[in-house]
């Protein structure tokens, strides 16, 4: 993959001091882990003034947790990170501190915290509190995988999904400084495999599959990639210096190897179309997953269950423009690259296939992507190469949330929680996923109680967003009930298909709610919780 592989790693290169320099401290709670004491052993009468006591005996009222003081060694943990720590609170358990992202970071690590609640106007008992992702913040929301990753602090959410049990393999030109350079303190590396030179070192040749790498793997105070928590298997299947078709069936080989060892998924960043001899160029009329070596090998690995990733390629806007082979390949998710507003990148290669399936299936950020240099240092880039790391991660992330999904199931939430779903087009395919809503979907869909129309997010903040699941225009009534069945808002939306907001207003107060949905004659509800 020569060609497409020079412009996939080229590098846009910016002073770590100066992306580090970004970094502010800024007011958090930081709670921690419930109190280990034995109250019968305790004498209050060292913290409490017998006044104090005697107002608590006149009441009826018994000690709890919440009279005994915060642990000193946890504050001192804290004290060694933050950048400022303040008072601290027996009642909520917890300590006020002033922290940088990387900071939070550290302090999320410590067994004795529990989360971390921003402080700021507006806050709720219902506020969640997510990890720092540092300079991988704007790729990762833009896919809204955050909302996979949060700590609930009410426990409606308590699952924080980092890929942890996932195996993903990644196929890939060299992984230079994959073994040298710590982005991660616990990355789990399984298995290597060099399909180019043999053997099991693979680090050796290009940095470039430790760039695609990092943007999954990475978990430190800077960064954090998408499946920080998941294994992955290195695979040298590509030489990074020559084109020719055996790389391809290398890449089949590795494909192989990868089901062997029971990997859940790959990521593909290497694309093939035109070759160092002519004679073994495709042309794009070969677009159709059914005539590329690869391409047939890339159905093959997406039959064994696995979920298939791959890039979509760099040829946008070239005389091939289309893409690269194994894009092509039905029953796989091929990735375009859009940049930071969701445009798709000029550089990004064009669907559909020859017989007019969707591809790019959805996109991901790979113009201006963060990622990691095999110097230790972060950097920009550009390509699908990264685009697609940064999906496989996230699927992982949603693949673990609902392991009894299939790898096509899989596929399909990410397709149809897409910006562009009913709007596809051969630029950015379905759009940009978003993980929240996918993961709603598949667990729907696994547990059969797929309901006619999904309401996302919920819990809510303003709006709810309906996904009508078909494209007839019709009136919907909607009803916000209390749990007393009292009315607190409703609407119609006249003539709505495939996709409908509604805000049922800025007065509503916190707490759960029953949402009737009518619509075509038929109505639904559904359980909804409204956030301050």
């Amino acid at each position: 993959m020569r060609k497409s592989f020079y412009i996939a790693i080229v590098l846009f290169l910016f002073s770590v001091k100066g992306l580090l320099a970004q970094e502010s401290a800024s007011p958090h709670a930081v709670y921690f882990s419930a109190k280990s004491v034995t109250l019968d052993t305790l004498n209050f009468s060292s913290c409490l003034s017998q006044r104090a006591l005697d107002r608590r005996a006149r009441q009826g009222i018994t000690f709890s947790t919440a009279d005994v003081p915060v642990a000193k060694a946890h504050i001192t943990a804290i004290k060694s990170i933050a950048s400022y720590t303040g008072v601290t609170s027996k009642w909520l358990n917890l300590i006020y501190v002033e922290a940088t992202p990387g900071e939070l970071q550290r302090i999320q690590s410590l067994q004795c915290v529990e989360r971390i609640v921003p402080l700021r106007g507006g806050m709720s008992k219902l506020e969640t509190s997510e990890f720092s992702y540092g300079f991988s913040e704007s790729q990762t929301k833009q896919i809204s995988l955050h909302s996979l990753h949060i700590h609930s602090v009410n426990g409606y959410d308590e699952t924080v999904a980092l890929g942890e049990g996932m195996l993903i393999a990644v196929l890939d030109a060299g992984f230079v400084g994959a073994n040298t350079v710590v982005i991660n303190d616990q990355l789990n590396t399984t298995a290597t495999k060099n399909f180019v030179e043999g053997g099991s070192n693979v680090y050796q040749g290009s940095s470039h599959g430790f760039s695609v790498l990092s943007t999954m793997a990475t978990q430190n105070a800077q960064y954090m990639g998408t499946a920080p928590q998941a294994s992955y298997a290195l695979i040298k299947t590509e030489k990074e210096l020559s084109e020719t078709p055996e790389e391809m069936l290398n890449w089949i080989a590795g494909a192989e190897y990868a089901d062997s060892i029971g990997a859940d998924i790959i990521n593909s960043s290497l694309g093939y179309s035109t070759f160092d001899d002519p004679a073994d160029d495709y042309s794009v009329t070969d677009l159709d997953g059914r005539t590329s070596i690869i391409s047939l090998g890339a159905l093959a690995a997406a039959r064994t269950g696995m979920l298939v990733v791959t890039s979509a390629g760099n040829a946008g806007g070239s005389s091939w423009d289309k893409l690269t082979f194994p894009a092509d390949a039905d029953s796989i998710l091929t990735v375009g690259s859009v940049n930071q507003y969701g445009v798709a990148s000029s550089f990004s290669s064009r669907g559909y296939t020859l017989d007019g399936r969707v591809k790019p299936n959805v996109c991901a950020r790979g113009e201006g992507a963060v990622v990691y240099r095999p110097d230790g240092t972060l950097a920009y880039a550009n390509g699908t190469s990264f685009s697609s790391p940064i999906m496989a991660g996230a699927a992982a992330c949603l693949w673990s949330t609902v392991p009894d999904a299939t790898a096509q199931e899989v596929i399909e939430a990410l397709e149809i929680s897409a910006s562009h779903y009913y709007q596809h087009n051969p630029r950015i395919g379905y759009g940009i996923p978003n993980l929240g809503f996918a993961r709603r979907y598949l667990s729907s869909v696994v547990e059969g109680k797929l309901p006619e129309i999904v309401v996302y997010p919920n819990p809510f903040p303003d709006y709810v967003s309906l996904f009508l699941p078909d494209g007839e225009a019709l009136d919907i009534h909607l009803e916000l009930r209390d749990l007393n069945q009292r009315t607190v808002a409703a609407t119609t939306l006249e003539s709505k298909r495939y996709k409908a907001l509604w805000s049922p207003g800025d007065n509503i107060a916190a707490g759960m709610y029953i949402l009737y949905i009518e619509r075509g004659g038929r109505t639904q509800m559904q359980r909804v919780i409204k956030l301050l």
